[in-house]
């Protein structure tokens, strides 16, 4: 995704020669510092042209199969005419009754306000390429606004303008109405869509940790719906070596999930809140995992071992915090 939102255009002009190979790059970087047992099998990728509609052209990507929500099935890079690439996910979705699987659309795209935001689509009436792409070409294919109304001529000659203050009124009240709903839509599309899921948070659990030793910590999700438990690192008193400082281990958790390796760096991704304290003294947050679960009073519990790699820690905590999206609030 980082790769073809640099520049969409490119990255479409060369994917027709040389799209296998630059799928297989950005798989294996995609994989870098993770553990064997968490490499899907990437060699049987696939990339190919598809035209889903008159007007408009797609790469599509299949992916392995997702174990997981939120996981991928598909990529989809779609050009409609006259408009530049944009870069679609078919993800999978939480199981519907009796199993049934599910999944929906999402696209990512260039914020506003600079960065890279997520849009997520409707569900797709069946979990096939075919839907996927049928789906997202009709999102790039929209039809045009309609006709607009001929402009206001304005007050006819000789004619006395009058005021109706009930109209005004009402405009005004309506015009409220419009603002107030807009103003609640835009907190959802944030809510959903524009604030950060793995970011620090309250804290709902914490256990102290040191560096080789297993540490184990328990917490309860028992809100509405569903949520993200994210597992963190917090170093309170942290030295650099050669102003780097990394972490690496293992850690799980017990509702199903196989251990995941993890390698963090003060620089990386998943670090959050660093704060320098002088010399090559630093405190900062370093994010694990999360474990994505329904409200349940059952504790869940998350083990594992961790320790600096480069650098060192004297005080420093595993920490759980929770983080749910309007979406999650009303899944079932």
């Amino acid at each position: 995704m980082s790769a073809v939102l640099r520049d969409p255009s490119a990255w479409w002009a060369a994917a027709a020669a040389q799209g296998h190979a630059m799928l297989q790059q950005a798989w294996a970087a995609a994989g870098e510092g993770l553990g064997p047992e968490n490499h899907a099998d990437g060699s049987a990728l696939t990339l190919a042209p598809v035209y889903p509609a008159p007007g408009v052209e797609a790469v599509l990507i299949t992916l392995p199969p997702p174990q997981a929500p939120t996981e991928c099935h598909y990529i989809a890079l779609v050009r409609a005419a006259g408009q530049p690439p944009r870069y679609f996910v078919a993800e999978r979705g939480i199981e519907g009754e009796g199993g049934a699987q599910r999944a929906y659309w999402a696209e990512w795209a260039h914020a506003p306000g600079g960065g890279i935001m997520r849009i997520r689509g409707a569900d797709l009436p069946a979990v096939s390429p075919e839907a996927f792409v049928a789906a997202v070409a009709a999102v790039c294919n929209a039809a045009p606004p309609g006709p607009q109304a001929p402009p206001w001529q304005g007050v006819r000659p000789n004619t006395p303008a009058k005021m109706n203050r009930v109209g005004l009124f009402l405009g005004a009240g309506c015009f409220s109405l419009v603002l107030l709903g807009l103003g609640f839509g835009g907190c959802l599309l944030y809510q959903e869509e524009g604030r950060g899921l793995h970011v620090p948070d309250t804290e709902v659990a914490s256990v102290a940790v040191e560096p080789d030793k297993p540490f184990k910590i328990q917490f309860v999700w028992d809100g509405t719906g569903y949520a993200f438990n994210n597992i963190w690192l917090v170093v309170d008193e942290g030295t650099t070596s050669g102003a780097s400082f990394k972490v690496k281990g293992n850690v799980s958790c017990s509702r199903d999930r196989r251990a995941e390796s993890v390698d963090r760096s003060l620089t990386g991704y998943g670090a959050h809140d660093v704060e320098r304290k002088g010399g090559s003294g630093f405190s900062g947050w370093f994010y694990l995992m999360d474990e994505y679960e329904r409200s349940s009073s059952r504790p869940i519990e998350c083990s594992g071992v961790i320790a600096p790699s480069t650098g060192a820690w004297t005080k420093a905590r595993i920490v759980v915090t929770q983080r749910q999206r309007p979406s999650d609030w009303f899944a079932q």
